[in-house]
């Protein structure tokens, strides 16, 4: 009796759940849609960060507007060492402050040239009009910046604070893995029912 009674249980089941199953499809799909770009983004900024520091640069945050509009509060430049001699006018360059080494400031260089054994700069923030004067040994490293990202800052400066910015990449990954896992689970089941 109950080997009869489970084939009606599972029509009946069926019957029922038939007419949903193209909306389920769609939502399965829009869930996938949205774990795999999340997963695609964290990972897209995880490397636009790491992978500098293979090539002698770091992320820094903007903390002030002294750039702004080219660097807005809250961006992340990712900034390359440089020799001193090899910046040029122009650039945006990322120093110690004179008067507090550990303090660091990226503004853009107006003036350089070689004196000695150093290199004096003058350089000033775009929304800044006072320009500061500094001198550094041509033998030590500054910064020039490579790029930035917008905003990311922000995020990363309050994940940080938090302890969340590795759970939320490690929650993005496990989304990724348990979808990934449900449709191959699916399509064993699959599989099974078409040869039974």
């Amino acid at each position: 009796m109950t080997a009869l009674a489970t084939p009606r249980r599972r029509r009946l089941k069926l019957r029922l759940i038939e007419p949903v199953m193209p909306a389920l499809r769609v939502l399965r799909a829009l869930l996938r849609f949205a774990a795999m770009t999340a997963a695609g983004f964290a990972i897209g900024i995880g490397l636009a960060l790491a992978v500098p520091l293979a090539f002698h640069a770091r992320p820094l945050v903007v903390l002030s507007g002294s750039m702004e509009p080219t660097l807005g509060t809250g961006d992340v430049t990712v900034v390359r060492t440089i020799a001193p001699l090899d910046a040029r006018p122009g650039d945006i360059v990322t120093f110690r402050d004179p008067e507090d080494a550990d303090r660091l400031i990226t503004h853009r260089v107006r003036e350089m040239r070689a004196q000695g054994g150093a290199v004096v700069f003058r350089t000033r923030g775009d929304a800044n009009t006072a320009s500061e004067r500094w001198q550094i040994s041509s033998t030590e490293e500054i910064g020039r910046v490579a790029y930035r990202i917008p905003k990311l800052g922000w995020v990363l400066t309050y994940a940080r604070s938090k302890g969340l910015f590795v759970l939320m990449l490690g929650g993005a990954l496990a989304l990724l893995l348990v979808l990934e896992l449900t449709s191959i689970w699916r399509t064993e089941e699959g599989d099974r029912d078409q040869v039974a």
